[in-house]
C-alpha cells in the first residue's frame, strides 16, 4: 500500500480538525435554538395561562377571606348588641327587683295599714311632674285621697278613680287638693308637727310650717306622715329637711325639705288607706 505523504497526513489532521469542531458547532446551535424555544414557550405559558390563573386563585382566596373576615365581623357586631341589651335587661331586672324588694319591706313595716300594689301604667312628658296612671282602681278598692308610696316613701295621692285604674297627683303638683300632717323626728326621740304646703319647683323642695316656733329643727331630719286629720296614713316617709325660715310672726316656721329618693323613676307603687293610726 502507498503510503500517505507528510502533507497529506497534514491536511487529513486539519479536515478531520473542521469536522469535528463544525459538528460541535452544530450540536451547540442545535442546544441553544432549543433552549430559546423552551423560554419562549415557558414564557408564553407562565403569561397566558398560569399567571392569569394564580392572579384569580389569589383574589378569590382574598375574596373568600375577606367575606369570612365581614361575616365573623357582623357576628361579633351582633354579640355586642345582644350583649349590650342582656346587661340593659339585666339593669332593668335589677332595679325593678329593688324597687319591689322595697316595696315588700314598706308593707312589711306597716302591717296595720291596709295596701293595693299597683303598677305604674302611663307617666305623660308633659305632666311628668304632675300626674301619673296606676293599674288598680275602685274594683281593688282604691278611692280617692288614698296616699300612694313608692319604696322610698310618699309620692302623690289618688285624685280619681276608675274601675280598674287610677290617676296619682304627685306632691310635686301644683295642683295637690289637700294639704295633711307631718311630723318631724327630733333627736331626741320626740316629734314636732305640721302641714305640708307644696312644692317648690324652682327650688325643688316641699315647704312645709310648723306650729312649734320653738322646736329646734335641723337638717337631715325626718319627715313623714303623721295620720291625723284622717288623710294619710302614718309613718310614710315623706322627705329629708334642707332647712328652716323663721317667720315674721313668730308663730309658726317654714321648714324646706328635700323630696325622697327616686320620685320620678319609680314602676311599682302601693296604695295606702286613709288614716290609719301610728303604730
Amino acid at each position: 500500500m502507498r503510503r500517505l505523504s507528510r502533507m497529506q497526513k497534514i491536511l487529513i489532521s486539519l479536515i478531520s480538525f473542521f469536522l469535528v469542531l463544525s459538528c460541535l458547532m452544530l450540536s451547540l446551535r442545535q442546544n441553544t435554538i432549543s433552549d430559546l424555544g423552551y423560554s419562549a414557550w415557558t414564557y408564553i405559558r407562565y403569561g397566558l395561562f398560569e399567571s392569569p390563573a394564580t392572579s384569580v386563585s389569589n383574589a378569590l382566596t382574598d375574596f373568600s377571606n375577606l367575606w369570612h373576615a365581614y361575616q365573623d365581623n357582623v357576628y361579633l357586631n351582633e354579640q355586642l348588641a345582644n350583649q349590650r341589651s342582656y346587661q340593659t335587661l339585666y339593669a332593668q331586672e335589677h332595679n325593678r327587683n329593688l324597687e319591689l324588694q322595697g316595696l315588700l319591706e314598706l308593707k312589711n313595716s306597716m302591717p296595720e295599714a291596709t295596701q293595693i300594689s299597683a303598677q305604674v301604667l302611663a307617666r305623660p312628658g308633659q305632666t311628668w311632674n304632675q300626674t301619673f296612671t296606676v293599674s288598680a282602681g275602685s274594683a281593688s278598692g282604691v278611692e280617692e285621697g288614698m296616699a300612694v308610696a313608692s319604696a322610698y316613701g310618699l309620692v302623690g295621692m289618688v285624685s280619681e278613680v276608675q274601675t280598674n285604674t287610677s290617676t296619682v297627683t304627685l306632691l310635686t303638683s301644683n295642683e295637690l287638693p289637700n294639704d295633711f300632717a307631718i311630723q318631724i323626728s327630733m333627736d331626741d326621740g320626740s316629734t314636732v308637727e305640721g302641714v305640708f304646703q307644696g312644692y317648690d319647683a324652682a327650688a325643688n323642695r316641699y315647704e312645709i310650717r310648723l306650729f312649734d316656733h320653738e322646736a329646734v329643727v335641723l337638717p337631715g331630719q325626718k319627715v313623714a306622715t303623721s295620720g291625723k286629720g284622717g288623710v294619710y296614713a302614718s309613718g310614710l316617709m315623706v322627705g329629708t329637711v334642707t332647712g328652716t325660715v323663721m317667720n315674721d310672726d313668730a308663730v309658726v316656721s317654714t321648714v324646706y325639705a328635700s323630696p325622697v329618693e327616686d320620685i320620678s323613676g319609680f314602676s311599682y307603687v302601693n296604695i295606702f288607706s286613709k288614716g290609719t293610726p301610728a303604730p
